[in-house]
């Protein structure tokens, strides 16, 4: 086989420092360091080398070429990363490159389909032309353009109170989600929540609803009390669903959603009003959200509660619940 159409396959051991440093980018020395670093921490964030793929790299005298990470996630979701073009005089034409890029992603995902990954994930930065497009050609859907938003704690206690609820309309705490009603019935609010969804409508039906849960139960502490279900004549009708991150001295809006009976009638900035007062006390410095930009009612809610844009990214999903042929 020509070394333009180099397969990818598990990377080894042995070769495990060289695609982590194609994977860091970089150059010498300080690639080197930087890949060394990443080896060794790479447990303590749940990382497991076992899942780099990559072109090349079958031998000590076989370069390795283009790599892709996957990195595990809860609710059985898979994080891909691709390695970023490198010096042609090292790393082979620019266009070699790219096509190699595709087909770490392509084995990655092939071979890791039907076990345990329902999803594969992946949020390069939008200037990120060689990632978007390696994405894209190795089958992944573009599901959504997000923006990351925040807005800081101070004022949180200011905000106007919401007032009564509409009649037929209470707003309750998720409950104990260990238990099967409880989570049933956030299973059900989550699922009217995505019908009709301008939010990643593309996402919906991808996973479990089970799955999505223990997805959003990942992030940050988990706290039922700040976990809400938005009921509308004795029905599940959407969530609130808010979780601390200590270690980025902030709380995440994990998920915000209203079923479709609930939806123009001012209950989603109610709703969500109720769930940042309740934050009050809370050791943070800033509420964060992400929101596809094709959801302009969602932006207009959290641009009127003071959020921001601080940065963004391009989500891409692939489905992994079946085995795919490599191409």
């Amino acid at each position: 086989m020509s070394e333009e159409h180099r397969p990818a396959r598990r990377v080894t051991p042995e070769a495990r420092l060289r695609a982590a440093e194609r994977l860091v980018g970089g150059a010498g020395m300080i690639a080197k360091r930087a890949a060394e670093r990443f080896i060794k921490t790479a447990p303590d964030f749940g990382i497991d080398l076992d899942l780099l793929f990559a072109t090349g790299g079958a031998s000590a005298g076989d370069p390795v070429g283009q790599v892709c990470l996957v990195v595990p996630g809860a609710g059985r979701t898979a994080m891909l990363f691709v390695s970023p073009p490198g010096d042609p005089r090292a790393c082979g034409p620019l266009n070699r490159q790219a096509s190699e890029r595709v087909t770490a992603i392509r084995s990655a995902v092939a071979e890791l389909s039907g076990g345990r990954f329902a999803i594969g994930q992946a949020l390069p930065e939008p200037h990120e032309a060689w990632a978007i497009g390696a994405y894209e050609k190795a089958g992944m859907t573009r599901v959504g353009d997000l923006a990351y938003l925040r807005r800081p704690m101070a004022g949180i206690e200011d905000l106007p109170d919401p007032g009564p609820w509409a009649p037929g309309v209470e707003v309750r705490r998720v409950g104990n989600l260990d238990q099967g009603g409880s989570r049933a019935e956030l299973a059900a609010a989550l699922e009217r929540s995505y019908l009709e969804t301008l939010d990643c409508p593309a996402l919906c039906g991808l996973r479990e609803t089970s799955e999505v849960i223990e997805s959003h139960r990942a992030t940050g502490r988990f706290d039922p009390n700040r976990w809400w279900v938005v009921w509308a004549d004795g029905h599940p009708e959407g969530c609130c669903l808010l979780s601390v991150c200590p270690e980025h001295a902030s709380v995440e809006l994990v998920y915000m959603g209203l079923g479709p009976t609930l939806r123009g009638r001012g209950l989603g900035r109610a709703v969500l009003v109720h769930g940042l007062r309740a934050l009050a006390g809370v050791e943070a410095i800033e509420v964060t959200c992400a929101v596809d930009r094709g959801n302009a009612p969602a932006l207009r809610l959290y641009e009127g509660l003071g959020f921001a844009e601080f940065t963004s990214r391009v989500a891409f999903v692939t489905a992994m619940r079946e085995a795919r042929n490599v191409l």
